[in-house]
C-alpha cells in the first residue's frame, strides 16, 4: 500500500531515517568494539612472544625472569602472568587461577579472581612438557569505553533524531501550508468566487511556480466564464425584450378574440410565452447565485423562523390543491446567507412537492439542529423519483421526460442556493415519495 497522505509519507520517511541511523550506529559500534578487542589479542600475544622468547618452549628460567619484569614494568600494570610447570606448580607470575583453561583465547567475566578486575582476557599457551603460560588482560577499560562510546552514540542518535524529525515536521508544515492554501482557493472557486487566487509569496520556488500556473489556469477559466455569461446574458437580454412584446401582443390579441373559436389556441400562445419569460428570468438568477456575488450579502438568518413563514405563506396553496402541508422544526438555527435566496430555495423545494404529487400528498418540512450544522429536509409521500434518476433531475434541464411541467431548473437552482451557502444538497427514497435534504454549517453568535 503507498501511502496516501502528507503525513504517512513523513512518518515513513523519519521512521526509514531513524532504523537507518540505529543501523549504522550499530554496526560501528560493532566495529569499534571487534576493533578494540583485537587490539587486546594483539598485545597479549605480544606479550607470549616476549615471555617465551618467540618460541614454543621457553627457557622457565628465562621467562620468570621476563615476568617479573613485565610484572614490574608501569606500562604492563593492567596485565597479569601465571607461569606453571607440568605438575600445575606455579613458579612465575601474580594471577590467582586455581584451574588453567584450555589453550588459545578465553574470556572471563564477571569474576577472574583478580583484584579490581571484573572482565578479562586471556590467552593460554601450553608447553611440550606439560607446563603452560596464562597471560590475562584486564578488559574493564575497553568495557568502559564502550558503555562511553555507546551514550555517546545516544546521544548523537538522539540529536540526530530530533534534527531529522524537526526537519521533517518543517517540510511537512510548509508544503501542508501550501496545499491549504490552494484548497482554500479550489474551496472558493467551487463556490463561485472565480476571482479567488492562491497567493505567491515571490520565492520562484517550485510552489511559487506551481501556484503561478495554477492562477493562470484560473485567469483563462474565469475569462472563458465571463465571455460565456457575457454572451447568455446578451442574448437573454436581446431575446427578452421582443418576446417580451410578443406576450404583450399575445395578451392583447387574446382578450380581443375572447369567446372566438382561436381563444383557446391563443391562450396557450400566452401561457408558452409566459414560460419563456419565466425560464429566461430563472437562468438569470441561476447565473446569479452561481458567480457567487450574493455573499457580500450574508447576514444571520434564523432558519427555523423562515421556515415558519414560507410554511403559513404556502399552506393555503396546498390546501388549494388537496395537499396538506406540515413542518417540524426545532430550537432557533442560525445561518450565515442571504434570506432572500434561502426563502427561494424552500418555496422552490415546497412548490416542486406540491406541484408534481397527486391530491391527498402529504409534504413534510423538518428542521433539525445538529452539532455543527442543521439538517433541513423536505419530504413527500407521493409516487418519489426513481434513485438511478436522483442525480438528472438535479442538473439543469433536468427532468422525469418530457412531459413533466416546469422548467428543470428548480432543483438546480436550490442546489446552486446551498452550494453558495457551503451546504450540501441531496435526494433519498422517502419509501414512499421522495426526501430533499440540506445541510448547511450553524452560525454561532458568539
Amino acid at each position: 500500500m503507498r501511502p496516501r497522505s502528507l503525513k504517512a509519507i513523513v512518518a515513513i520517511y523519519i521512521a526509514a531515517f531513524l532504523i537507518g541511523l540505529v543501523a549504522v550506529r550499530s554496526v560501528n559500534d560493532a566495529i569499534t568494539h571487534d576493533a578494540l578487542r583485537h587490539e587486546v589479542d594483539r598485545r597479549i600475544l605480544r606479550e607470549i612472544s616476549e615471555v617465551t622468547g618467540h618460541g614454543a618452549n621457553g627457557d622457565y628460567t628465562t621467562m620468570t625472569s621476563r615476568i617479573r619484569f613485565e610484572e614490574s614494568d608501569h606500562d604492563s600494570a593492567d596485565l597479569y602472568f601465571l607461569l606453571v610447570d607440568a605438575a600445575h606448580r606455579r613458579i612465575a607470575g601474580k594471577l590467582p587461577m586455581p584451574t588453567i583453561p584450555r589453550s588459545g583465547f578465553a574470556d572471563f567475566a564477571p569474576k577472574v579472581g583478580v583484584p579490581g578486575v571484573d572482565h578479562g582476557r586471556a590467552f593460554t599457551q601450553r608447553f611440550a612438557d606439560g607446563g603452560a603460560l596464562v597471560v590475562l588482560a584486564d578488559v574493564d577499560e575497553v568495557d568502559r569505553f564502550d558503555a562511553l562510546h555507546a551514550r555517546v552514540q545516544l546521544i548523537g542518535l538522539g540529536i540526530m533524531s530530533l534534527i531529522v524529525i524537526g526537519g521533517a515536521i518543517g517540510i511537512a508544515l510548509a508544503v501542508s501550508g501550501r496545499m491549504r492554501a490552494m484548497q482554500r482557493m479550489v474551496d472558493a472557486v467551487i463556490a463561485g468566487d472565480l476571482r479567488s487566487r492562491i497567493p505567491l509569496d515571490g520565492s520562484h520556488s517550485e510552489f511559487d511556480r506551481q501556484a503561478a500556473a495554477f492562477n493562470r489556469m484560473l485567469d483563462r477559466i474565469e475569462a472563458l466564464m465571463t465571455d460565456i455569461r457575457h454572451g447568455a446574458n446578451d442574448i437573454t437580454h436581446e431575446l427578452k425584450g421582443p418576446i417580451a412584446r410578443l406576450r404583450s401582443r399575445t395578451a392583447a390579441l387574446a382578450r380581443h378574440a375572447a369567446g372566438s373559436r382561436y381563444a383557446g389556441e391563443i391562450e396557450t400562445l400566452v401561457e408558452h410565452t409566459d414560460h419563456i419569460l419565466n425560464l429566461f428570468s430563472s437562468m438569470t438568477r441561476l447565473w446569479d447565485v452561481e458567480r457567487g456575488a450574493r455573499r457580500n450579502g450574508f447576514a444571520t438568518v434564523d432558519l427555523a423562523a423562515l421556515v415558519s413563514e414560507v410554511m403559513e405563506t404556502l399552506e393555503v396553496v396546498a390546501e388549494d390543491g388537496g395537499r396538506t402541508l406540515r413542518a417540524e422544526a426545532s430550537a432557533a438555527a442560525d445561518v450565515r446567507g442571504d434570506v432572500n435566496l434561502l426563502r427561494q430555495m424552500l418555496v422552490n423545494l415546497v412548490e416542486n412537492a406540491l406541484k408534481h404529487t397527486p391530491d391527498g400528498t402529504t409534504v413534510l418540512v423538518s428542521l433539525v439542529r445538529e452539532r455543527q450544522h442543521v439538517l433541513l429536509t423536505v419530504a413527500d409521500d407521493g409516487p418519489g423519483i426513481p434513485i438511478a434518476q436522483h442525480e438528472a433531475v438535479v442538473r439543469k434541464f433536468g427532468r422525469l421526460d418530457a412531459a413533466t411541467e416546469g422548467q428543470g431548473l428548480g432543483l438546480t437552482l436550490a442546489d446552486a442556493i446551498v452550494r453558495l451557502h457551503d451546504g450540501t444538497l441531496w435526494l433519498e427514497d422517502a419509501a414512499p415519495g421522495l426526501r430533499v435534504a440540506i445541510t448547511l454549517p450553524l452560525y454561532d453568535r458568539a
